[in-house]
């Protein structure tokens, strides 16, 4: 089972496409205490909300110097410096987030980087999403609070294309 750690974004933008569970299909999921405190002040229900597939993994105090060094360099909240340490120390498989700037560090510390749309595109790679569900999920995506450039939405839709060639 592939090893995931997600900052907040990805599961709030899921959420608000209601593909939230895609997430348990790709695997298994962690968060460090940044995001999950994230998360509980986006979405009221949040500790209401128990995932099964949704692991909160806390930092070991070593590690929180770390964070520090990446928070200090102006760039990171908390909340994607907790994530991209806790990415590291898991060996994750997938590190999942929205925002550019912890894209281009955890790229460049060696992990494998996936934002809300990279897991809609899987989904519908593997056959979680069929063409129509997936289609509606991106278009979905392109109204939620993650702003998608028209390029990048139009990239998306050519690999939707691509994936479901008959639908084409």
């Amino acid at each position: 089972m592939r090893k995931i750690v997600s900052d907040t974004g990805p599961i709030l933008h899921l959420r608000e496409t209601g593909s939230l569970d895609l997430l348990r299909e790709a695997g298994r999921i962690f968060i460090p205490p940044m995001v999950d405190l994230e998360l509980l002040s986006h979405i009221s229900s949040w500790k209401k909300l128990k995932y099964s597939w949704l692991t909160i993994e806390r930092l070991r105090p070593d590690e929180y110097s770390n964070t520090s060094s990446l928070i200090g360099l102006g760039i990171l909240d908390a909340a994607e410096a907790e994530a991209i340490i806790l990415a590291q120390r898991l060996k994750a498989d997938w590190l999942l987030t929205d925002d550019t700037a912890a894209r281009i560090m955890a790229t460049r510390m060696g992990l494998e980087v996936h934002g809300s749309l990279g897991v809609i595109l899987w989904a519908a790679t593997d056959g979680f999403l069929d063409y129509n569900e997936a289609k509606k999920t991106l278009e979905k995506l392109s109204r939620s609070s993650l702003w998608l450039s028209p390029k990048i939405l139009d990239q998306s839709f050519k690999a939707l294309a691509q994936i479901f060639p008959s639908k084409s």
